[in-house]
């Protein structure tokens, strides 16, 4: 399963949770803090210095960037914290965007019980007037 699909099936099921809960229990989101004097002008500061004010990057915070992170612990973590139970509509929609086109991804269709093979017509005595009718033996 892809990241992109992982991250969407998160995404809906945050949905449905976010939409039965109630508007009183919502957490207020953290209110970015306003940047001190000091911190601005040496912000200014770190931009003239470099090259067409381009802010010279750390190796670390690039790697940190890069680095792949697995998300497998905090995604069951948050999966099993959640014992409420998820509309069929939703899972289905999980379920089909997880699909893939290829026939092998596909469900299988049920089929047909085949019908029971019928007994010949033709007896034994048959199939010996047959052969000696076209052997000639």
């Amino acid at each position: 399963m892809s990241a992109a699909l992982l991250r969407r099936g998160l995404e809906l099921l945050a949905e449905s949770e976010a939409s039965r809960a109630a508007p009183s229990q919502a957490k207020p989101s953290g209110a970015r803090l306003k940047r001190t004097g000091k911190a601005k002008a040496s912000q200014a500061q770190k931009l003239r210095n470099s090259a067409k004010g381009k802010v010279p990057k750390s190796a670390l915070a690039e790697y940190q960037k890069r680095e792949c992170h697995n998300h497998l612990r905090t995604n069951l973590k948050f999966m099993t914290s959640k014992r409420s139970t998820v509309e069929e509509s939703v899972t289905q929609q999980i379920l089909r965007q997880n699909r893939g086109r290829k026939a092998c991804d596909r469900p299988v269709a049920k089929t047909k019980k085949k019908k029971v093979a019928e007994g010949t017509v033709f007896t034994e005595e048959d199939f010996q007037k047959f052969q000696q009718e076209y052997f000639g033996s």
